[in-house]
């Protein structure tokens, strides 16, 4: 009996990578033309004083992770389907809509190639899933692997499930998700991408992070500009 050859596993960042958008500035604009403005300021000055921190450097990547959290919070209540309308919103608006063309092409074709496509990303699952299927729609969209919303009888609690898909939590879950199967290619362009770019075979970076720039560079690693 022949053994069929495993399938090609290719995995990708979001933000960034495949799109200069930023889902934290979709949501923003959204809550700001639905009557939401207030909400969404409050949320943000309260915030201020750790945002400018975080600019400068000081634990930058801590200060984003309590943002994804809290900024859910503004959501609390609302249905599933309500939540789904946002993330529509917010993928036309401001991820599609920037998308980087030339490195999606790229995941497109090992698509149409038969390959195992999965975004991964720190952003909510419903936008990440709203996102994947408009890539390679006729063969069915990418894999996501986001961070989870939790929900109570159909409403979200305004809290994440877990922890937030990034750095070596993305790279655990991937792992997980592909098994002991080898991962070919990875795309991701800051070094909490790092983790998973190290899984693979062969990592290609979009150089928007210059110390993960200089170690693909060292590395020799791919770079797609």
């Amino acid at each position: 009996m022949k053994v069929p050859a495993p399938r090609i596993i290719v995995a990708s960042d979001l933000e960034g990578t495949l799109t200069t958008g930023e889902t934290w500035k979709g949501i923003a604009r959204y809550l700001e033309r639905n009557g939401k403005s207030r909400a969404y300021r409050n949320f943000f000055n309260a915030r201020f004083a750790g945002a400018l921190l975080a600019r400068a450097g000081l634990n930058r990547r801590g200060f984003q992770n309590r943002w994804i959290k809290d900024l859910l919070g503004l959501f609390e209540g609302a249905y599933y389907g309500e939540f789904l309308e946002v993330a529509e919103w917010v993928v036309e608006h401001e991820l599609w809509h920037n998308r980087r063309k030339n490195v999606l092409a790229v995941l497109e074709t090992c698509k149409s190639e038969g390959a195992r496509v999965i975004l991964t990303s720190g952003t909510y699952q419903p936008v990440l899933e709203v996102f994947a299927k408009r890539c390679s729609p006729n063969l069915g969209g990418f894999e996501v692997i986001g961070t989870k919303l939790e929900m109570v009888t159909g409403k979200l609690t305004g809290k994440i499930l877990g922890e937030v898909n990034v750095g070596k939590i993305k790279a655990a879950n991937l792992q997980a998700a592909i098994r002991s199967e080898p991962l070919e290619a990875a795309f991701g362009d800051t070094m909490p991408d790092l983790a998973m770019l190290e899984m693979a075979r062969n990592p290609v970076v979009i150089p928007t992070d210059s110390k993960l720039e200089r170690l693909a560079l060292k590395r020799g690693w791919q770079i797609i500009r």
